[in-house]
């Protein structure tokens, strides 16, 4: 993928010496009234909110760049860099910008910069982590001096949301264009019209952003608390949360589970514990034998003892499932139904007898070799680990390897994917979020079939006809009644179909200093879009 070039040559120059990686200690860190050190499990993608789409990056590149809309404590939808947008019909949407936007440099935000952005996301070439969003874009005109319009190519309930999310942030034309490839990498940075400017990014060790001394908005909003943050990279479950246990580290959204007992016994800290509108889960590469073979995935699904490993690995990171993949957080209307199908549909409970004559079913009977990609943190790679022993009685020897932050996210949009649109990996580990307040935010991205290509969600490259037409015919209506009916009906074939297994709808698990005193207790589900250090408060 294009946004991980970058991130090479800036490896090369810290293990040539260039500069400093810690996990533990960056030279930045500091416990002054102005400074919010946050700790990070992983290194960011890039500072280009076009792949923008993981649970660190976004939290850094949404204090620098700013979104046409985005979504309050109540995850209500306002206006942002727009003053006012309104739906005239189900295919037109009109957008009134704000004429008295700076850049952090200075420069005047101005139409061509805007359309630019909005275009640009939808760009093949580019293959954007959000392009999926605008496939259902026919055109984006400018039709007034401060207004454009979008028409769409047929009614779509989430197209609303899509400039609350980093696919609706406004970039600097010129600047993007100069930088070329190195947009967003450690060496550019990006530029802005939000409270923050990018200062430097160390691989592997900070990422450094100053408050905005032009920010557009800064008269109305006041000073904010914080006038430097300083992302910390600590990999290391056991380092992160003794930064946190110290004072080090002010705050951080991936606490694990083990350590939760560290938390309790602190005074320095205190944990939230957010439901989501997430889950993790096994992606299976359903274009690549043997996986392609659905008795294989039935066959794995009933071998996973899934209340064993809620009980024992999973515990308060998430919530027992085996069979549907929307959270209950995002039954938001017509629940009853929901909760109504979530209680009688068809799951996945462990049953080796089941899974023995699965794959016996398969053109696999014998069982076969296979490799599960994970990433660094200690509760998928336990999950991992589960996962292998219960699939050694059926003759499955699965391989463990483990990538990356910034490989699995490249994995899971389609890095590696040859001409015939197969993924290079077996069974991968991936996790993913509904990006807005709607059941669709899980269905529409993992399942529909033209989300499999590069760049896309769908990354256990699911196909099937009639789940795509019921997806995409819930999503161009406006009856809520007729929206649930057409996502169950999709649900009961991709249940039988298994083309991921989901272990947990996960729970965030925030540990935050006490000297914090506000602006943290009010995360949602959607923290990832809205998490503002603007509104942080701190002793």
């Amino acid at each position: 993928m294009k946004n991980r070039v970058f991130l090479i040559p800036a490896l090369v120059l810290c293990i040539l010496g260039s500069c400093e990686k810690s996990s533990s200690a960056p030279a930045e860190a500091s416990a002054s009234k102005d400074t919010l050190n946050i700790g990070f499990y992983a290194e960011i993608i890039s500072m280009d909110s076009a792949f923008a789409y993981d649970f660190s990056t976004n939290l850094a590149v949404i204090q620098v760049t700013e979104g046409l809309l985005y979504y309050d404590e109540q995850d209500q939808l306002q206006s942002g860099l727009c003053e006012s947008w309104e739906e005239v019909d189900p295919l037109t949407y009109i957008y009134r910008v704000r004429n008295n936007v700076a850049f952090s440099d200075g420069s005047p935000m101005t139409m061509e910069d805007v359309l630019f952005s909005v275009r640009r996301y939808g760009e093949p070439s580019l293959a954007s982590y959000l392009g999926w969003m605008y496939d259902n874009v026919a055109s984006v005109e400018q039709t007034g001096d401060w207004e454009f319009t979008v028409i769409l190519k047929q009614p779509d309930a989430l197209w609303k949301h899509t400039f609350a999310t980093t696919a609706g942030h406004v970039h600097n034309k010129a600047f993007v264009e100069n930088a070329g490839d190195r947009y967003g990498s450690p060496t550019v940075g990006v530029l802005g019209t939000g409270p923050y400017t990018f200062t430097r990014w160390d691989v592997g060790s900070q990422i450094v952003l100053d408050y905005n001394e032009n920010y557009w908005n800064r008269a109305l909003e006041g000073e904010p608390d914080i006038k430097r943050i300083v992302f910390q990279i600590i990999p290391e479950d056991t380092t992160r949360i003794m930064a946190c246990t110290s004072g080090q580290v002010d705050l951080t959204l991936s606490t694990p589970v083990e350590m939760l007992g560290n938390i309790a016994g602190s005074d320095k800290v205190s944990l939230i514990k957010i439901p989501s509108a997430g889950l993790e889960f096994l992606s299976f590469n359903c274009k690549k034998a043997p996986f392609d073979d659905v008795n294989v995935r039935r066959a794995i699904s009933f071998a996973i003892d899934s209340l064993s490993l809620q009980n024992n690995i999973v515990k308060d990171f998430g919530t027992l499932t085996n069979y549907i993949p929307v959270p209950e957080s995002l039954f938001l209307f017509e629940r009853d139904t929901w909760l109504d199908y979530q209680k009688n549909c068809e799951r996945y409970d462990y049953n080796l007898d089941a899974a023995k004559a699965a794959l016996a079913a398969s053109a696999y009977p014998n069982g076969f070799s296979c490799t599960i990609n994970v990433d660094e943190k200690s509760v998928t790679n336990s999950v991992a680990l589960v996962v292998q022993q219960a699939l050694a009685p059926l003759g499955i020897n699965a391989s463990i390897e483990r990538l990356s932050n910034d490989e699995i996210v490249s994995l899971q949009f389609g890095a590696g994917i040859d001409a015939n649109g197969i993924r290079p990996y077996d069974i991968s580990v991936f996790e993913w979020s509904s990006d807005f307040p709607d059941p669709s935010g899980v269905l529409v991205p993992l399942y529909v079939s033209t989300n499999s290509g590069d760049g896309g969600s769908n990354s256990s490259a699911y196909t099937n006809a009639e789940v795509d037409s019921l997806l995409l015919r819930q999503a161009a209506s406006i009856d809520p009644k007729e929206r649930t009916a057409l996502m169950l009906n999709a649900l009961d074939i991709i249940n039988a179909e298994a083309p991921y297994y989901i272990w947990t709808h996960q729970n965030w698990l925030v540990t935050v200093n006490n000297r914090i005193t506000a602006g943290i207790d009010t995360l949602t589900g959607m923290w990832f879009w809205n998490t503002y250090a603007k509104n942080i408060k701190i002793q």
